[in-house]
């Protein structure tokens, strides 16, 4: 698979699943909006006080996988760690992730609707240094 293939590949709109390790439980795997950078990173928001809010923090190694579970059947497993944490604006960081995958019309209501509810400020933005990518199915 070439650089171009997965660059085309992990910018498609799919949910990628998450899986943070626990100590002495299966780890947390959850599954997440998130954006690839061509730095070699990807990022995601959750809430600080949500269970993987909870179990990130900078420096922590986590896999990451995306699929397209369209036949010929594919997938791109990830390793990385969580570079940066920082708190997330609505505007900058949830308006792109919710347009891409709500639409215009539906990203601009679920923006809203975090808004009325107070919840800017409430999530973070987590930041993975990918160290390993490993591609299946192309």
């Amino acid at each position: 698979m070439s650089t171009e293939q997965i660059d085309e590949f992990l910018n498609g709109v799919r949910v990628g699943i998450l899986s943070i390790p626990r100590d002495g439980v299966a780890p947390h795997a959850t599954p997440v909006w998130y954006r690839y950078a061509s730095d070699n990173s990807i990022w995601f928001m959750a809430a600080a006080d949500s269970v993987k809010g909870r179990l990130l923090h900078e420096g922590l190694a986590v896999s990451f996988v995306v699929q397209d579970e369209s036949p010929p059947y594919r997938y791109v497993s990830i390793s990385g760690r969580i570079q940066s944490v920082a708190i997330a604006d609505a505007e900058k960081d949830l308006r792109p992730l919710a347009n891409i995958y709500l639409g215009e019309a539906g990203g601009e209501a679920y923006v809203q609707s975090y808004k009325d509810e107070q919840r800017d400020g409430a999530s973070n933005r987590y930041t993975i240094a990918i160290t390993k990518i490993s591609p299946y199915g192309f």
